[in-house]
């Protein structure tokens, strides 16, 4: 008991200045603990921002967008050193509620993730998030395949398909009303095969930009393809043309066309089928043309079922062209010594009647031709069984006639009017005589004879008859005579 009392004593004793020592003690160590682990705020960025209860928005038909500037955000965090130290940007969330949206506008709330009882505050640097909000649009597209790389040597790519075809987009009317099509992409590079893959679908606008997906809802995001992978060949093209140009003009050189074959594919049956197209000449028709004459056609239209054009975009139009120029005339001078005579009878000679050296002769062509032709190469003929016909004779006696010539011309030039030549015919034309035709002589000979007695007795007949009938007659006058007398 004793011990006590004198405990307490000892406490209660200098009371005042014990309760300042106690004082100034705690305060003492508070100005060291603020020393050495103060409160501080500390800035974090960026941080993303979240949207919830976004299918408010949806089932109301509109679409919305946080606007560039509220995507991500800076805050600042006030905590004692130590927990800042422990701190990092992933250890806070910040969300806007679209329950709360006003206007174009939405609060950003900011939470941390770790040591929220030992942070005293957090404060985003801008308190709202814009939002850009609009109509929701759906449309459907069809998926295009689209083979990338290069088939080898020999190959092309054939028919292509997908389990599914189509893809529903949904979102902001302003980015769905920019796609274009939807398109996935096959490698086609060493393949000979046929190709079996799954592919992600890709959005594409009208100028061949993707399109930012990020926004958007698909139906499905990926869809098998199949890729048939078929043999190529090289075929012939066959064009031709029908009619003929205006009088006076001529086709210059032969049908013109833009490329004679082309590389096709097709599957191995197809193409055992097919060495040639031909295109219908009349499609190049040329009546009473005066100028050049030209058709372009699409090569693609001609080919058979089965059988595709290895490249789609290569220039398939085909260009045939067909040139018409207008006739030239000239006159040249062909020496007689080129002239020969043909079909002499035996027993004739032909020869010029005249000196006559060269024979004039008017012909025409093209431009080309006729400056090309030289009169001393070409030679002619005078044909004298045609010189019979001509007179309307079987055969001739020596004389003087006048025959027209036939001259051999280079092609594509032709003889104006056969020129005249004076023909001089010597001799005696042998006729040939058969047996047949001697038995024949000799039959309407007896026959003539016959007819010349036979003649004769029929006018020895007639005299005498004649004569009895002028006896007859005078008898006649004289009885009349008589009979007026008395």
């Amino acid at each position: 008991m004793t011990t006590l009392k004198a405990f307490l004593k000892k406490i209660t004793e200098n009371f005042s200045l014990k309760l300042l020592s106690l004082g100034l003690a705690v305060l003492l160590w508070i100005v060291v603990v603020s020393i050495d682990n103060p409160v501080m705020t500390l800035p974090f960025s960026p941080i993303t921002v979240d949207v919830v209860n976004a299918d408010i928005m949806e089932s109301d038909g509109k679409a919305f967008e946080l606007s560039d500037s509220s995507r991500s955000i800076g805050i600042s965090v006030k905590a004692e050193r130590s927990v800042l130290s422990e701190l990092s940007r992933d250890d806070f969330v910040a969300t806007v509620d679209m329950e709360n949206i006003e206007g174009n506008r939405v609060p950003i709330e900011v939470k941390a993730t770790r040591y929220a009882d030992k942070i005293q505050s957090i404060t985003p640097r801008q308190k709202y998030a814009t939002v850009m909000v609009e109509n929701l649009k759906s449309q459907q597209y069809k998926i295009q395949v689209v083979t990338t790389g290069e088939a080898p040597d020999g190959y092309a790519v054939g028919n292509s398909s997908l389990t599914t075809n189509v893809v529903r987009v949904s979102g902001p009317e302003s980015i769905v009303s920019t796609i274009d099509r939807a398109e996935v992409h096959v490698n086609v590079s060493n393949m000979t095969s046929e190709i079996h893959s799954i592919e992600k679908i890709i959005l594409y606008d009208k100028n061949g930009s993707t399109v930012d997906a990020s926004t958007l809802t698909f139906s499905i995001t990926e869809t098998e393809v199949k890729v048939e992978m078929w043999k190529t060949k090289e075929i012939s093209v066959k064009a031709g043309y029908t009619g003929n140009p205006a009088a006076g003009y001529a086709v210059s050189g032969t049908l013109k066309q833009s490329f004679s074959s082309i590389l096709v594919k097709g599957t191995d049956s197809a193409l055992d089928e097919i060495s040639s197209i031909t295109v219908p000449s009349n499609l190049v028709n040329i009546d009473g043309a005066t100028s050049k004459v030209t058709k372009t056609v699409s090569i693609a239209g001609y080919l058979p079922s089965g059988i595709y054009l290895v490249d789609s975009d290569e220039d398939t139009e085909l260009a045939l062209t067909v040139n018409v120029e207008a006739l030239q005339a000239k006159e040249i001078e062909v020496p007689v010594s080129n002239i020969a005579f043909v079909n002499v009878p035996e027993g004739l000679t032909a020869s010029f009647a005249d000196n006559t050296a060269s024979v004039k002769v008017a012909v025409t062509g093209l431009a080309a031709d006729i400056a090309n032709i030289n009169a001393a190469a070409v030679t002619g003929t005078v044909d004298i069984t045609a010189l019979k016909q001509q007179k309307g004779v079987d055969t001739l006696t020596a004389n003087v006639y006048d025959s027209s010539v036939v001259f051999s011309l280079p092609t594509g030039v032709t003889q104006g009017t056969n020129p005249t030549v004076s023909v001089l015919i010597q001799g005696e034309e042998k006729v040939e005589v058969s047996d047949n035709n001697a038995d024949t002589a000799e039959s309407e000979n007896d026959s003539s004879e016959e007819t010349s007695d036979h003649s004769n007795e029929n006018s020895e007949n007639n005299s005498e008859e004649k004569s009895d009938d002028g006896a007859q007659e005078a008898d006649a006058e004289e009885a009349n005579s008589d009979a007026d007398s008395e």
